[in-house]
């Protein structure tokens, strides 16, 4: 049995999977959410014997870790983690795309969670601390749809709040605020996180 990403499995909507060949026998992981409740799971596919049984004729899988904490925000980052672990145990799964894929995928979910009420057009961007004001280290895009712009939004969050360092300075929010803040936008918005300033402007 095959199950669909971005669709629903037993409750659970499909963020990511992988299914690969390793000497005659097929291994794969996928990583879900539960909208309802905020709890994450990663899963372990059955082993077999082509890229569609990895699923049983029920729908049942071979393994799973539950991320089910009171924090949705902490649920995937361990989730995240946890996913990455799964898929280097299994054969030939992992590559050197697998964090960055599993990662956008993860942003592109959350990204279109919260819906715009109209179209809108906007830039995604950030400016770091650098050694001078002048010429900070910074990125931005180009004006795009709204929920593109927010999976940049949630990309660039991603890839400034992956590391260790933890900075705080007045005005600057948690990990945790900034994922909610850029999720729940629908239009302009700007904040500090670790340092770093985070927008979306028209």
């Amino acid at each position: 049995m095959r199950i669909n990403t971005g669709g629903q499995h037993r409750g659970w909507t499909v963020v990511h999977q992988a299914r690969r060949e390793w000497r005659g026998s097929f291994e794969g992981v996928w990583l879900g959410v539960d909208e309802s409740t905020g709890h994450w799971i990663v899963g372990r596919q059955h082993d077999g014997q082509s890229m569609d049984d990895g699923f049983d004729a029920d729908g049942n899988w071979s393994t799973s870790r539950l991320f089910r904490e009171g924090n949705e925000y902490l649920n995937m980052r361990r989730a995240l983690a946890a996913y990455d672990e799964e898929a280097q145990n299994a054969s030939d799964v992992w590559n050197g795309m697998w964090d960055q894929r599993a990662h956008e995928a993860v942003a592109r979910h959350l990204a279109h969670r919260v819906p715009f009420p109209a179209p809108v057009r906007l830039s995604a961007g950030w400016i770091g601390r650098g050694l001078t004001d002048y010429h900070p280290p910074r990125g931005s895009t180009i004006p795009l749809d709204g929920p593109e712009a927010k999976y940049e939004l949630i990309r660039y969050l991603q890839g400034q709040t992956r590391f260790d360092e933890i900075v705080t300075e007045p005005g600057s929010v948690s990990e945790e605020e900034a994922y909610q803040l850029a999720l729940n936008a629908t239009g302009p918005i700007r904040f500090v996180c670790r340092g770093v300033t985070f927008y979306l402007s028209e």
